[in-house]
């Protein structure tokens, strides 16, 4: 069973088709019998034509009055209804008529009908005898009242056959061929999955299944593993990079300082303060620490009070709603990046900013940031989180500008580095609303619902 699991596709189609072969056959061979048997209606038409060419025999040979009785006897002995006629003087009606000689194709005549005749009166409950004359000679002609018998007799049974023969292997066939070549896709998608989330697996994919799939999962491992070690000397690189940048940028910003006039200095200084800004942001999302940090059991709820406490210091209008205590496991210091990047980038075109906590039933956890600004256009949704793109006219321009990785840098976060989903909705009845799903993980303890003011206050609104 391992050889073929690791066989080639076609292999496996290849044994599949021959067990089928072999299935069906066996199955026919043991079930004939046990379901025609003695109702096979070829078995019947031979023996009732066997009765009927005794019978004309013996008539044929009779030629008094007590030899046609014996004959009458013998008709009844074996269940057959026969009536003497005159051969001059037949009844008309479409009767089925043969010659002595040839009873048997008078019987299937008689007796055999057409499939959709069988199929059309199948509902019926008795059948009646079908009439056969068969001339004896010139003179005298035998009108056999023919037996019928139920058409479920040979019918069902027949259709059972083909149920057990064809249609029952084949199910069979085909649960256990599903099963052997999705199974391993099945995994391999799942594998893909859990590689698209976590960067930290040496070796997403598992080499099992038919060639062709191991093939595939080496060359994907080969392949994931080459783009990791790109992007860490990506990493390393630019992480040197800045660095060497501080350096001037620190000697330059002493310069500035002694610079004048006053309003040269300001400018100076305020350029250097940009190229700073840009520098780290610019390696907070090429960095994968907020991916491969460790996680932990944090309380949701006071950690977003945090964040909103903290840009209320600041002088933004934000509030949090949610659970007093929700207890959830993830990567804090990512998360409250993520949060603060959706914060700021609402305070910078809008006035109040809400964000809310909220725990569904299957343990997932959503974390609404919604704003009043001006929102975006539908196309516009998918386009702010690819990294360095502004949208300026899109929104009134606030207290400043962003560099294009905010929402991106949040976006990684939460679906690299949690297994989540960060969407753009619109709000009600104006403004953005970014909208976190994070999977089930922790446990959470819900006691009241508690709310910051803009002020940083901390108010119940159970």
């Amino acid at each position: 069973m391992n050889s073929l699991r690791t066989a080639s596709i076609r292999a496996q189609i290849l044994v599949l088709a021959i067990l089928l072969t072999l299935l069906v056959s066996v199955i026919a061979a043991t079930t004939e019998p046990f379901i025609f048997g003695r109702h096979d209606q070829g078995i019947r038409i031979g023996l009732l034509a066997g009765h009927i060419e005794r019978v004309v025999d013996e008539f044929t040979q009779a030629h008094s009055a007590d030899a046609t009785a014996n004959v009458s006897r013998l008709a009844e002995q074996l269940g057959l209804s026969v009536e003497v006629l005159s051969a001059k003087n037949l009844p008309a009606g479409g009767l089925t008529v043969a010659s002595a000689t040839n009873v048997l194709q008078g019987v299937r005549s008689a007796l055999e009908d057409g499939f959709l005749y069988t199929v059309g009166h199948l509902p019926d409950k008795e059948d009646r005898s079908r009439p056969l004359i068969v001339k004896i000679d010139e003179d005298r002609a035998l009108l056999f009242h023919l037996p019928t018998f139920p058409r479920y007799l040979w019918f069902f049974p027949a259709v059972a056959s083909g149920i057990l023969k064809i249609v029952l292997p084949l199910i069979i066939l085909a649960y256990v061929s599903s099963w052997l070549i999705t199974k391993p896709l099945i995994r391999f998608a799942a594998d893909a999955k859990r590689a698209s989330t976590d960067d930290g697996l040496e070796m997403p994919f598992t080499v099992t299944g038919s060639s062709e799939l191991r093939s595939l999962a080496t060359s994907l491992n080969v392949m994931r593993g080459r783009i990791l070690e790109m992007a860490e000397a990506r990493t390393r690189m630019l992480s040197g990079m800045s660095h060497d940048l501080r350096t001037p940028l620190t000697r330059l910003r002493m310069r500035a300082e002694r610079c004048e006039p006053a309003e040269l200095q300001k400018k100076m200084i305020e350029d250097l303060r940009v190229l700073d800004s840009m520098i780290d942001e610019a390696l907070a999302f090429l960095s994968n620490t907020a991916y491969s940090a460790p996680s932990r059991k944090v309380d949701l709820s006071s950690l977003l009070q945090t964040i909103a406490t903290d840009f209320c210091e600041t002088g933004a209008n934000v509030s949090f709603s949610g659970p007093r205590r929700l207890k959830y496991v993830c990567r804090p210091q990512a998360i409250t990046r993520a949060i603060s990047n959706l914060v700021e980038n609402a305070s910078r075109y809008a006035t109040k900013v809400d964000i809310e906590l909220r725990e569904a039933a299957d343990g997932s956890v959503s974390i609404r940031v919604s704003d009043n600004g001006p929102g975006l256009s539908d196309d516009l949704k998918v386009k702010v989180l690819q990294p360095f793109f502004k949208v300026e006219t899109a929104r009134t321009t606030g207290t400043g500008g962003g560099f294009g990785l905010g929402l991106p840098t949040a976006e990684g976060i939460i679906r690299k580095g949690h297994g989540g989903s960060l969407v753009l909705l619109d709000g009600k009845p104006k403004g953005l609303v970014a909208e976190i799903r994070l999977p089930p993980r922790g446990t959470t303890e819900s006691r009241g619902l508690t709310a910051i003011s803009s002020a940083g206050g901390m108010r119940n609104i159970s």
